[in-house]
């Protein structure tokens, strides 16, 4: 089963699916041995209105998350905060305008 987590923040719908990443080394056989499984990823989208504004996977390349639910937190903590940020909306609105 691929379940989603989906949080709210600032107007944004958040949404994080993780996955188990397995290290084969290109044999096709280490897909199904479980001494392969290299830990969890996660992949975020961040929605407004039914438009994706962002989607992406957390770069974990050489340190993977033992956990999904380790996964799932520092995942949703990184789109929390960049959300957060207002990147995608410009700066909020009591933002000075230059003269």
């Amino acid at each position: 089963m691929k379940t989603i987590k989906i949080e709210q923040c600032n107007g944004y719908e958040i949404g994080i699916r993780t996955v188990l990443v397995h290290d084969g080394n290109g044999r096709p056989e280490a897909e199904a041995d479980a001494t392969s499984a290299g830990g969890y990823a996660a992949f975020v989208q961040i929605a407004r209105d039914g438009e994706v504004c962002m989607d992406w996977h957390m770069p974990q390349r050489q340190r993977r998350c033992a956990t999904r639910e380790d996964a799932e937190a520092q995942a949703m903590d990184y789109a929390i905060r960049l959300v957060e940020r207002r990147p995608l909306d410009g700066p909020p609105p009591d933002f000075p305008e230059a003269a």
